[in-house]
C-alpha cells in the first residue's frame, strides 16, 4: 500500500524521520566556519576527495541509481549557489558531492548537523555550513559563503527547509536565502530531484534523476529585496516545471488537508 502523508502547511510541516531527535548546539560567534591551517586543509582533502567521494559515488550510483542531467551548467560558472528540492534524508547529503563533481560541494545545513557528537568535525570537513543560531555568527557565516564561491565551489541550499520524503512536487519556499548570491554577485543554478521506478526490484524505493537549470544571475540594477525575489521566482519556475515534466513515479502520496480534518483510516497515514 502506498504511504500517504497529510499536510496542511507546505512551508512548516516536516516529515523527516530525525525531526526533533537531535538537540542542536548553539552556532554563535565562537563557531569556526573558516580554517586556514595546512593540517585542516590536508584533512579536508583526504576526508572529501579520498574517503567520501568514492563511497558516495558507489552509494548514489549503485543503490540510488542517480543520473545527472545538464551537469555542464555547473561548468559554465565558477563559484555558484545551487538551490535544490528537499526530498531525501541521507541522500540529500550525498547527491551534491556526486552531482557537482569535479567541483567541491558545500551544503548549508541546520545547526543540528554539527551538533552530533563524534561526527561534528567530520561533517564540517565534508562541507557542512551550519546556519547561525545567534546573530554573533552571521558575519562569519556569510564570509564562509563568500570564501566557498571564491573557491569556485558549488554551495547547495535546500530552500524548502524541511524534508518531505519522495515528494514529487515543488513546495512553496521563501526568497530569503537568495540574498546570498545577491550579496556575493554569484550565479544561481536550480536543481531538481525527480523519481523513476526501478526496472528490477520494483517494490524498493525508486531511482533518482537530478536536473540542473542553466545559470541565473542576480540583477544588480534592482534593490536586494527585489533581486532576490526575481532569482527565487526564476528558480521556482524551473523547479516546478521540471518536477511536473519528469517525475514519472509517485512512491509517496501527499494530500492537502485542513488542520482540523482527520486522516482517512483506509490509508497508511502519517502527519
Amino acid at each position: 500500500m502506498k504511504r500517504v502523508y497529510y499536510y496542511s502547511d507546505e512551508v512548516n510541516d516536516d516529515f523527516a524521520s530525525t525531526n526533533g531527535k537531535i538537540n542542536s548546539d548553539v552556532v554563535n560567534g565562537a563557531y569556526r566556519y573558516s580554517h586556514s591551517s595546512i593540517g585542516w586543509k590536508t584533512s579536508v582533502f583526504f576526508a572529501y576527495r579520498i574517503f567520501a567521494t568514492p563511497l558516495v559515488w558507489l552509494y548514489t550510483k549503485i543503490w540510488l541509481g542517480v543520473r545527472v542531467k545538464n551537469r555542464k551548467a555547473l561548468k559554465k560558472v565558477k563559484g555558484c549557489f545551487v538551490y535544490m528540492n528537499h526530498t531525501q534524508n541521507i541522500a540529500d547529503a550525498f547527491i551534491p558531492t556526486i552531482s557537482a563533481f569535479p567541483k567541491r560541494a558545500y551544503i548549508v545545513t541546520g545547526p543540528e548537523t554539527v551538533s552530533i557528537k563524534g561526527i561534528r568535525v567530520l561533517v564540517a570537513l565534508l562541507g557542512a555550513i551550519p546556519l547561525p543560531s545567534a546573530l554573533s555568527a552571521c558575519r562569519n557565516f556569510e564570509q564562509k559563503l563568500k570564501e566557498a564561491t571564491d573557491e569556485k565551489a558549488a554551495v547547495y541550499i535546500f530552500p524548502e527547509a524541511h524534508i518531505w520524503p519522495y515528494c514529487s512536487f515543488i513546495r512553496n519556499f521563501p526568497d530569503k536565502s537568495f540574498s546570498y548570491p545577491c550579496r556575493t554577485g554569484s550565479p544561481v543554478v536550480a536543481a531538481v530531484t525527480v523519481y523513476r521506478q526501478r526496472k528490477v526490484l520494483k517494490k524498493f524505493h525508486p531511482h533518482i534523476t537530478v536536473y540542473f537549470s542553466e545559470p541565473f544571475y542576480p540583477d544588480s540594477s534592482l534593490p536586494e529585496k527585489q533581486a532576490r525575489k526575481k532569482l527565487r521566482d526564476e528558480a521556482y519556475a524551473f523547479m516546478s516545471r521540471t518536477a511536473k515534466e519528469h517525475n514519472s513515479f509517485e512512491y509517496v502520496k501527499y494530500v492537502y488537508k485542513d488542520a482540523d480534518e482527520p486522516c482517512h483510516t483506509d490509508e497508511k497515514c502519517e502527519q
